[in-house]
């Protein structure tokens, strides 16, 4: 299982530590949207380089680390690792405590000009042998995270990694702990694993995930979920206290899974910095989660010096992310039976890798009579009923087979129409799905005075205020109980119509925040006029702004050999236009082939044509 979850979640090669000043209003804040979650921050420039640090994540170092292809991705060599802690020295970056961090949080000091944390996870004996001899030689202070179960017996994870006797005893750490160079934190006691998520049993990180209990036909409460979250962290803390005589502070979450939910239980567990891994972006409006680089395949010190450099320039700006979406209908993977859901999930993960796209996006309500209203969700939920128990299992399927981003959409005429609370019912589909990237909300047609006139009369500027405060709210529920390590991402969807779109930079200006879209849903065949005079408009958007969009063209049933063609210099014409982020609309598993075949080199991520899969001929493969 460790193996299995390292793989999963620890995929990701960079993140960056920014300090923000603490507030112990700001979570509540969030958890009752009363905050705008991706506004741009405060900070100036120079106070936003004077508070950034960068925090690199190792875990076990041995002398015969392969080149490439070893064993275990995440292992360095001790040469490198020499080599890096000699690079740091030459280029004058200055290893930190956490006492330094919490410092510079309350205000108290700087952190230097370029500040590094050295972080190892899981207590591996490696640490002691391998790393503690360089920190000595070095004089570095390095902080370690430990999983204070595996340490007490708890092993079974542990040797699957690294091998049986491959943890440090709690002998060694005090040793390392008395040197004044080694600092100790939570890894959690028993979190460091994954717990069954739903009915069909996925496993996901036991930290953010409700757990399902099949024995009940249902999900963990949330009495029941916190109590299990602040039990083991209380555990664990004391643990390290007494073995070491330390207060610990921190908890280094396993997998990088964290929520701003269970931030609040670190705290009451007496654990007030938390460090993730994931995406700066997401942490805009945090008080205390700081992100960490991930070190993989054994990097030289080049090789992580050019990560560093390349992710600090551009992770405070996520909307750059290329994207290539399907939009899908969860109601078409409904099934009599476990084995036909699994089977028509299996068919359509094969047929989004072989097109090499990398976000999908579920409706994930329907309206089963057709009149307009939605009768059921396909998530567990305190507003409507549950169709079926689909979202979650096919979101994670789709973040660990295929490696998709997901989003969930919703019609906000949930609320606008049906009185229900949109923000509480996102807390009830984040709570059971924190894997989720983010929600794309359709406001059907309250925004189609907006996007057509540049001057909105006062009805259109209150219809557009409303449909913001409703995204916010909803954005702040989404946020509470999401993983920090993914962007939480929020668009607004158009389906645009007619040819007057003089509204669309006022539109981008005005009801976007720092992470927010605009999903534009087009039918070039149907309305040809209309792409026309969108694309015209784009030419009054900066690059930022038309990065801000995500246009996907709509799929028709019995569109021939020549609407295909125009499809293909539809998206040509986008691409050309600077819209790096485009999909189709309606797709539908009996549209696969056809896509594959028309559209693969406008939607495909793919930079290799000899990589190419074709999944709907003999072989799969030409």
């Amino acid at each position: 299982m460790k193996k299995q979850f390292r793989q999963l979640f620890l995929k990701q090669s960079l993140v960056l530590g920014l300090l923000l000043p603490f507030s112990a209003t700001a979570l509540q804040a969030a958890k009752t949207a009363a905050v705008r979650i991706n506004a741009p921050l405060s900070l100036s420039e120079e106070q936003q380089r004077q508070n950034q640090f960068v925090t690199l994540t190792f875990h076990d170092v041995r002398d015969d680390v392969a080149k490439s292809g070893d064993r275990d991705v995440y292992a360095i060599s001790t040469q490198n690792l020499g080599q890096f802690f000699a690079w740091i020295k030459r280029e004058g970056w200055q290893p930190i405590r956490l006492q330094d961090v919490m410092q510079a949080r309350l205000k108290q000091q700087k952190l230097p000009e370029k500040a590094i944390m050295l972080t190892f996870d899981d207590g591996a004996l490696s640490s002691y042998s391998k790393v503690f001899p360089l920190l000595k030689a070095y004089n570095y202070p390095a902080v370690f995270a430990i999983p204070t179960s595996w340490i007490n017996g708890n092993t079974k994870d542990a040797y699957e990694a690294y091998g049986e006797g491959s943890l440090m005893n709690w002998g060694q750490m005090r040793e390392m702990q008395q040197s004044g160079l080694a600092e100790f934190v939570s890894h959690s006691d028993n979190l460091h694993r994954g717990i069954l998520a739903n009915p069909q049993k996925n496993m996901e990180p036991a930290a953010i995930t409700r757990e399902y209990l099949p024995a009940a036909n249902r999900y963990e409460n949330t009495a029941e979920f916190e109590k299990r979250i602040v039990n083991d962290l209380q555990k664990s803390k004391q643990e390290l206290d007494l073995q070491l005589g330390i207060n610990s502070l921190a908890i280094f979450w396993p997998y990088g899974a964290v929520t701003p939910e269970i931030e609040g239980l670190a705290r009451q567990a007496g654990l007030p910095m938390s460090f993730s891994l994931g995406n700066v972006v997401s942490l805009a409006d945090s008080i205390q989660t700081y992100q960490r680089i991930l070190i993989m395949d054994n990097p030289s010190p080049e090789q992580i010096h050019q990560n560093m450099d390349d992710f600090i320039s551009e992770a405070r700006a996520p909307y750059k992310q290329r994207k290539s979406f399907l939009s899908f209908n969860l109601a078409e993977l409904q099934s009599k039976t476990p084995e036909e859901f699994d089977q028509k999930l299996g068919q359509l993960l094969d047929q989004v890798n072989a097109l090499k796209s990398n976000t999908l996006l579920l409706q994930a309500a329907i309206d089963r009579d057709g009149d307009g209203k939605i009768d059921a969700l396909f998530f567990p939920n305190s507003k409507l009923p549950m169709q079926q128990d689909l979202l979650n299992r096919t979101v994670w399927q789709a973040r660990t087979r295929i490696s998709n981003r997901v989003y969930a959409e919703l019609p906000v005429s949930l609320q606008l129409q049906q009185g229900i609370n949109l923000a509480d019912l996102t807390a009830d589909l984040m709570k059971n799905n924190s894997s989720l990237e983010g929600l794309i909300l359709d406001p059907g047609n309250a925004l189609d005075c907006a996007i057509s006139q540049a001057q909105w009369t006062d009805a259109c500027t209150q219809q557009v205020k409303q449909v913001i405060a409703i995204k916010e709210q909803s954005k702040a529920s989404a946020h509470y109980y999401s993983n920090i390590s993914n962007d939480n991402q929020t668009a607004l969807k158009l389906s645009l119509k007619g040819n007057r779109f003089a509204g669309l930079k006022p539109l981008v200006m005005q009801a976007l925040t720092a992470s927010d879209f605009l999903y534009i849903s087009l039918n070039p065949v149907q309305q040809p006029e209309t792409f026309k005079a969108f694309v015209k408009a784009l030419n009054s958007l900066g690059a930022e702004q038309k990065q801000r969009l995500i246009v996907s063209l709509d799929i028709n049933p019995k569109m021939s050999s020549k609407d295909w063609a125009r499809y293909q210099q539809n998206y040509q014409m986008l691409r050309a236009a600077s819209i790096q982020k485009i999909g189709v609309n309606n797709y539908l598993l009996q549209d696969g082939a056809r896509v594959q075949q028309n559209l693969y080199k406008n939607l495909s991520m793919n930079g290799s044509p000899l990589t190419y899969r074709d999944p709907y001929q003999q072989g799969g493969t030409r």
